[in-house]
């Protein structure tokens, strides 16, 4: 085998073994909250994106429970835990947890504002 043949056919074979590598693995970063409401999503974790929809902020001493919105869908956010100092209603927030249901995440983290400045809970 000719040396060019054998430099083409390692590329390959290292193009084929990167790709097989990446398969399966989500680039997408957060998901919204119509995403997330597949039911493929149901008992894993996820990382959804939207707005605390007015009227549904719950506070309580270590727990707080709202409904996050993209505008087109709704789910419902369980947290237990120390009270997140500034969520609000209308506020963006990034929430990391379970989807229990299509209708509801047992969050785990509650990232405020924009993912990129972290001020997580």
């Amino acid at each position: 085998m000719k040396k060019r043949n054998k430099v083409i056919l390692g590329i390959v074979a290292i193009v084929v073994i990167t790709i097989i590598g990446l398969w399966g693995i989500d680039f997408g970063g957060y998901l919204s909250v119509s995403e997330a409401k597949n039911p493929q999503y149901v008992g894993r974790d996820v990382e959804v994106k939207g707005i605390v929809k007015e009227g549904t902020l719950k506070i309580d001493v270590h727990s707080t429970s709202f409904v996050l919105t993209d505008g087109k869908a709704d789910i419902t956010v369980e947290y237990i835990g120390d009270r997140p100092v500034n969520v609000a209603e209308g506020k963006d927030v990034v929430v990391y947890g379970k989807l229990i249901s299509n209708e509801e995440i047992e969050a785990r983290k509650i990232i405020l504002g924009c993912p990129s400045k972290y001020v997580g809970y």
